[in-house]
């Protein structure tokens, strides 16, 4: 039998696996933490042989406490070298490929005692009410997908040769603006491990993206290649202030920004 106190404990302080993520799926809309926290937790309890390591970093990766940590925590994560590459493709695949995560916890997990948390819209949080449910039956949960890891996600499968760049910049089509620039800028970010025609049309393709990340993406990406005249004029013709100011930056020779997504 779990408590109430044991749900709303601290996310650095949970004994073990199975506690986190009655936490994680019961109270998913806490107080933003350092990203450090999820993957000094992580480490934690899946270096001491918990089970299951996949299932807290997916928990982990997609809770509201990191949604503005950028690919750090499931980049993180992936550096423990806890996760075998089987399961980080598997933990990548789901971050890029679902529209949201579906999570079960069984629910003898929860003592038969189930905590509906309803986030409403984003920001917005309603109270928790408490339903009784029949311990045989698993409790599923939705979890959001959060831009940046799209980023992560799209970098890694293509990196792995686990999708074709065709594929994934589709899509990229087919998500919202914020999540498709954001799986455009990781398919980007994986052109060093592709050959150069393809790397050369994910860039192009993403220096016309609609959306801001991508298109700082592909520039960087062409600076890097030496392109640099090329990668100034498109941000000084951009219509985004903040790619125009990057390119000013770099036609003075000052050192630039990193990627939005870093």
């Amino acid at each position: 039998m779990w408590s109430r106190d044991e749900s709303t404990a601290n996310v650095a302080e949970v004994p073990d696996a199975q506690a986190l993520w009655r936490l994680l799926v019961t109270e998913p809309s806490g107080p933003a933490l350092p990203p450090e926290v999820a993957v000094d937790t992580f480490r934690r309890l899946h270096d001491a042989g918990q089970p299951a390591p996949f299932d807290s970093a997916l928990l982990l990766c997609t809770d509201w406490r990191w949604r503005r940590a950028g690919v750090r925590v499931p980049a993180g994560i992936a550096a423990t070298g806890i996760l075998g590459e089987a399961e980080e493709d598997r933990l990548a695949e789901e971050l890029l490929w679902s529209d949201t995560v579906r999570y079960v916890l069984p629910a003898d997990l929860m003592g038969g005692v189930l905590v509906e948390v309803d986030l409403g819209e984003p920001g917005e949080r309603r109270p928790p009410r408490q339903v009784r449910a029949d311990p045989a039956t698993p409790f599923t949960t939705e979890r959001r997908v959060w831009p940046p890891l799209r980023t992560w996600a799209a970098e890694r499968v293509l990196v792995r040769e686990r999708a074709i760049p065709g594929d994934v910049m589709e899509r990229a089509r087919a998500l919202p603006a914020r999540h498709g620039s954001a799986v455009a800028a990781g398919a980007v970010r994986a052109t060093g491990a592709l050959g150069p025609e393809q790397a050369r049309e994910v860039v192009e393709t993403a220096l016309r993206w609609p959306s801001k990340p991508a298109r700082m993406a592909a520039l960087e990406r062409l600076t890097e290649w030496g392109e640099s005249g090329r990668a100034r004029a498109l941000a000084l013709a951009d219509p985004d202030a903040t790619i125009q100011a990057w390119g000013r930056r770099s036609a003075e020779d000052v050192p630039v920004q990193g990627g939005l997504f870093d």
